[in-house]
């Protein structure tokens, strides 16, 4: 687990620089770095999702007896279907 004060976004924009800064292959630390943030990002999605799960309807209940509009999440297709950049 990625703790104190660097994050997940900044292994990973170091692997990148890393990686976009040598015309050679990939190290094999390098892989099996990337590796590792992927897997640590699947780790954080499926809390974030169980989190979700468990706390967003008592949310939006809570939300909608204030008259407010509810947290929807929205599906990775169509976050990149509106933040393309073509």
């Amino acid at each position: 687990m990625i703790t104190g004060e660097e994050r997940l976004r900044e292994f990973a924009s170091e692997l990148y620089g890393n990686l976009n800064g040598y015309d050679g292959r990939p190290s094999q630390t390098q892989i099996d770095r990337a590796a590792g943030l992927s897997q640590e990002l699947a780790g954080l999605q499926k809390e974030f999702h169980d989190w979700t799960d468990r706390h967003l309807a008592g949310i939006n209940s809570d939300l909608a007896g204030k008259s407010m509009a509810p947290i929807v999440l929205q599906a990775r297709e169509e976050w990149e279907k509106h933040n393309s950049t073509r």
